[in-house]
């Protein structure tokens, strides 16, 4: 007897394509906003920890006065005799592989300075702050306790972005850095010729902000006002030891920049910009602790500025000296976010964040804000300066509007 019934369907090829291809679709559709949602997750994290490093350097303002030390040198008086060419500092900008693998001079930078604001008082009470960030002696020879190594190689996460390209569990990293105006020292404003490539990004030539025959102590007026955190000494009484206090931030703190990132800051094992010397969260060397806008503002290697040249033109909210457009200028290889093209420590000592089209910033009032890599480089160079309203004629800032630099992220 023959039993009917229906007979057996199997899928077809073409019925299993077009649900791979519906599946796939529907992953294609999906895939850019969880992208684009972790990203934002990220970049909300990065600006947190930016808050928290603001906060710590305005409570210690609001404690001192005054903001700390950028970085911090050991500078002998007897060797240097009051001449800022023969100081520490100046040795280490212009050559760091002179001091052959063991610099004793180089103590810290402003994290260790904050660590108590930041919650991390174990960090903070066995730093030993009579000895450089690489000194492997413990606060009690007789009982082994961390030394400052060690407390600096160890990885905080406030210290941070999610997006860093070189992870490195343990070695110190760090991500953001603080407002050094437009040279890496103000007594002597060595300027930076940014690098096409990796390796090419090298010392360049003093910049002149006041006119031939001027002092290094008019030079060094001048660059007050052009940054707001700078390298000084560990005794704060030499002659380049300068730091800023509320009152000297005349353009208000709520359009002065304090902290930014940098993706090639902080932790490296050594590179040529540190003379091989490994780096870490503590290191005081300016191309590892703070950012600055392009000192192509002033007559350079690629700029045909002269900044002494007196001529004004109309800028944002009034007129400018000419040459502070080229603060922010593609092609420049100091622009915002070049650095991406990058991946040597040190090697760009500019504002690089790790997320697209731009970067967190926080302001001398504690705001937090996302700025465009491509933001008007005269805009960014009044946001750089904290008393540009106050520089001499052939320089000068005009006043700046609010809503001329605020970025919709």
């Amino acid at each position: 007897m023959l039993i009917h019934g229906c007979p057996h369907r199997g899928i077809k090829v073409i019925d299993l394509m077009v649900i791979v291809l519906i599946i796939g679709l529907g992953f294609a559709l999906l895939l850019p906003p969880i992208m684009a949602a972790r990203e934002a997750g990220r970049r909300t994290q990065c600006a947190n920890n930016l808050r928290q490093l603001g906060l710590g350097l305005l409570n210690f303002s609001s404690s001192k006065n005054r903001f700390p030390n950028a970085g911090t040198f050991f500078d002998d008086p007897l060797v240097h005799g009051g001449t800022p060419a023969n100081s520490i500092i100046a040795r280490s900008i212009e050559n760091p592989a002179s001091f052959h693998g063991k610099a004793d001079a180089w103590l810290r930078n402003w994290i260790v300075d904050i660590l108590p604001y930041l919650d991390a008082n174990d960090q903070s009470n066995f730093w030993r702050f009579d000895e450089s960030y690489l000194s492997r002696k413990g606060l009690n020879p007789a009982s082994p306790s961390p030394n400052n190594f060690e407390v600096s190689s160890t990885a905080l996460g406030v210290l941070k972005c999610p997006n860093v390209r070189t992870p490195k569990r343990g070695q110190g990293i760090l991500s953001y850095v603080v407002n050094g105006g437009y040279s890496r020292w103000h007594a002597i404003p060595l300027s930076w010729n940014g690098g096409k490539r990796d390796g090419q990004s090298k010392n360049g030539q003093q910049l002149r902000w006041t006119p031939p025959g001027s002092t290094w102590q008019e030079t060094q007026a001048v660059s007050h006002k052009l940054g707001v955190m700078f390298l000084g000494t560990h005794t704060g009484d030499q002659p380049w030891d300068i730091a800023t206090g509320p009152n000297d931030i005349s353009d208000g703190s709520s359009m002065t920049l304090l902290l930014a990132e940098n993706t090639l800051a902080g932790y490296s094992p050594g590179t040529r910009y540190s003379g091989g010397i490994p780096t870490n969260w503590a290191c005081p060397l300016p191309n590892f602790c703070m950012f600055l806008a392009s000192d192509d503002v002033c007559q350079s290697a690629r700029s045909t500025t002269d900044c002494l040249a007196g001529s004004l033109e109309p800028g944002p909210s009034g007129m400018d000296g000419k040459g502070w457009a080229w603060a922010n200028r593609p092609g420049t290889y100091e622009n915002i976010g070049y650095g991406q093209n990058l991946s040597v420590e040190g090697s760009f000592p500019f504002a690089n964040s790790g997320h697209s089209n731009g970067g967190n910033f926080v302001f001398c009032d504690g705001a937090t804000r996302f700025l465009s890599n491509s933001i008007d480089g005269t805009v960014y160079a009044k946001l750089i300066s904290p008393a540009g309203g106050q520089l001499p004629p052939s320089l000068l800032q005009g006043p700046l509007a609010l809503d001329r630099w605020e970025q919709a992220p």
